[in-house]
């Protein structure tokens, strides 16, 4: 199983329940317990043009008071977990952390003589501002712990507009379609983009030496449905195309091995069993 896109799958879930408590409009503190699964299909790695299709349960836990703006959320999912520090309904400030699981040289034969990246923990920040008719902006930055000062990090600058429709059932349906940009320094995209030196310049080898510098790397359009199945059961269908560019689009993984175009579908159902 490949764990990198387990965490990926596990973000994208913590990101649908964040936007479904917004849609509620009941202001009592609430605390629920979810469990269910999904499916996910995406690129085997970020750049890769290989695909993994599997099947991943989950169990998640989430505590919103929307009486209060500061420390009013908090959700965990796994190796996910997000604090609320501030949240006006019109400015929000998140802090986070998650387990990233690296990549490994079996999640694909183009990996193959490449240095593993390691798993490791990472922390961010979570930025949202609200516009006019249903837009809002958005911006996260996220970097490891080890290297909190001096590390690699990577950040997202996103436009996403929301649309609430009620069905049969007590929960809105949310839809989101957002647009946005990733930067990142060079340290994270020499890791997951670099290839090192062939040993002994092996003409034969697989990959010619490549360092990326900073720089946009990264394009996305998203569109996320959160709908209602039952009073108790959510759904979650996402569809995502990302297009590589700059350095990380001329890479020897994504030109060589990879593609440039990633496309990615998971749908998941989580059910409430229990909640105070």
């Amino acid at each position: 199983m490949n764990k990198f896109i387990v965490f990926l799958l596990i973000v994208l879930i913590s990101s649908t329940f964040e936007s479904y408590s917004k849609g509620h409009d009941d202001v009592k503190p609430k605390t629920s317990i979810y469990a269910g699964g999904g499916f996910i299909s995406k690129p085997t790695y970020d750049g890769s043009s290989s695909r993994r299709f599997m099947w991943i349960p989950m169990i998640a836990l989430t505590y919103k008071d929307q009486s209060k703006t500061t420390l009013n959320e908090f959700n965990f999912y796994g190796p996910y977990a997000d604090l609320s520090l501030y949240d006006n309904q019109e400015f929000s400030l998140s802090l986070f952390g998650e387990y990233d699981f690296g990549r490994q040289n079996g999640d694909d034969n183009s990996l193959a003589g490449l240095e593993e990246i390691d798993p490791h923990f990472q922390v961010g920040l979570d930025l949202g501002y609200s516009l006019p008719y249903n837009f809002s902006l958005g911006y996260v930055i996220v970097t490891d712990v080890k290297d909190f000062y001096s590390g690699s990090y990577d950040s997202e600058f996103s436009l996403n507009y929301e649309t609430l429709g009620w069905v049969n059932f007590k929960q809105p349906l949310v839809n989101t379609t957002s647009i946005s940009f990733n930067y990142a320094n060079g340290d994270y995209l020499n890791e997951w983009y670099g290839t090192p030196y062939p040993a002994f310049n092996d003409p034969k080898a697989m990959y010619k030496f490549y360092k990326p510098e900073s720089g946009i790397y990264k394009a996305s359009l998203s569109n996320n449905v959160i709908f209602p199945l039952s009073d108790k059961i959510t759904g979650l269908l996402n569809v995502g195309y990302d297009r590589l560019m700059g350095d990380a689009g001329n890479s020897q993984l994504v030109k060589r091995q990879g593609s440039k175009n990633q496309f990615s579908v998971m749908f998941n159902a989580m059910y409430e069993f229990y909640s105070f």
